[in-house]
């Protein structure tokens, strides 16, 4: 929630991560939330096991299970991790996720 909204403002709320969690999990990938979540919502999703598929995988997934479509090219980020911008139908606030890479 925003500390001073406009009359009226009712908050979109924040996607379904019982959803984001199962679905990374189902890929070899761990999920962590981090920021204020006002703006966006920030998620990072980092390798976790020896058969973690790609993050282009990770993130085609996520679109479909979400109903959601990537907005402009993925970003380099520091330390290897690339960043999404994934925006899901009916829903106000973009989903910004980074991926960390596979080893």
């Amino acid at each position: 929630m925003y500390d001073d909204p406009a009359p009226g403002w009712k908050d979109p709320g924040l996607p379904d991560f019982a959803l984001i969690h199962a679905v990374a999990r189902k890929l070899g990938y761990v999920i962590g939330l981090h920021g204020s979540m006002r703006r966006d919502c920030d998620l990072v999703a980092v390798p976790w096991t020896f058969a973690a598929g790609s993050d282009e995988y990770l993130v085609d997934a996520l679109c479909t299970c979400l109903s959601g479509r990537v907005i402009g090219e993925p970003e380099e980020k520091p330390h290897g991790r690339r960043a999404w911008i994934i925006q899901v139908d009916g829903w106000v606030k973009n989903i910004d996720l980074s991926v960390m890479p596979r080893v």
